[in-house]
């Protein structure tokens, strides 16, 4: 994930997954933004869709985008790149948070499908080094290299004008593709939901239109882009509808896939209120 040294600089996978979990935590599909693929070890900056379902309800499918809604796992893995064009290090990476989340899940090869998000079009030579010959549909590749046909990959820009895309091609790293997407989010997404979330799409385009280019320069902090998130989120919600949009997200998680929201300071704060109450009993 970009910027993975520099804290100084835009997590872009936060924002991301700011934008995924207000589009589809309410169709049932629960966003993790800070994935921990080895245990005793940080956060991967990486996104995890996780559903019930190895089959998408048709809610799901018109807020999943091209690739993704193809898939058929119920764990689903997104490493995002924003600022970096696609090298031999973005592959080996990718495929090690694979690998890590599995044997730390242990979950097998079938039970993941790992998707590779790039906001700056891969060129056509470069791509194709990487086996990448293999258009599954406008955007969407697969490669015939067998070190990576598992990781699909995804090119915001090459992806079709349609509402179902345009939740995240509105991160894309050209400025007419993201205006395109956010003139279709205003025409038909803003319908579908809820004022939390148009309040932090519109404060998210006024910080990157007026970008050029494969501009994806932002001076967001984590904490700045979790503000954000929060003050829409938080202000435009009751605590009723707060607790609902908690429950649905942990309802029928098992309790190791549960600890990744927390860090380990709120983990050992838990693991103490759970000694209390067994005292207790």
């Amino acid at each position: 994930m970009d910027n993975e040294d520099n804290n100084e600089k835009t997590y872009w996978h936060q924002i991301l997954g700011r934008i995924l979990e207000f589009l589809l935590t309410p169709v049932g599909i629960i966003v993790l933004t800070d994935v921990k693929v080895v245990n005793k070890l940080p956060e991967a900056y990486v996104l995890l869709l996780k559903t019930k379902s190895k089959k998408w309800t048709q809610k799901q499918l018109e807020r999943l985008p091209d690739g993704i809604r193809d898939s058929t796992t119920n764990d689903v893995l997104l490493e995002f790149k924003a600022t970096e064009s696609i090298n031999k290090n973005t592959f080996i990476q990718t495929a090690w948070y694979e690998y890590s989340y599995k044997r730390s899940q242990e979950i097998a090869d079938d039970e993941i499908q790992t998707f590779l998000i790039c906001a700056k079009q891969p060129q056509k030579d470069n791509r194709e080094q990487y086996g990448y010959t293999i258009q599954v549909q406008a955007g969407v590749y697969k490669s015939t290299h067998i070190a990576y046909n598992h990781i699909t990959l995804i090119s915001l820009n090459e992806l079709p004008n349609k509402l179902h895309n345009a939740w995240i091609t509105c991160l894309a790293s050209k400025k007419l593709k993201r205006l395109k997407s956010f003139q279709l989010l205003k025409e038909q997404g803003f319908k579908q939901i809820k004022k939390a979330f148009k309040g932090f799409l519109l404060e998210l385009w006024q910080h990157i239109s007026i970008k050029g280019d494969d501009d994806m320069t932002l001076e967001l902090s984590p904490t700045e882009i979790k503000a954000i998130g929060d003050m829409w989120g938080v202000q435009y919600y009751s605590q009723e509808e707060l607790d609902k949009l908690l429950n649905e997200r942990l309802r029928g998680m098992r309790p190791k896939d549960v600890v990744n929201y927390f860090k380990s300071e709120q983990l050992e704060e838990i693991e103490a209120i759970l000694k209390q109450r067994k005292q207790q009993r």
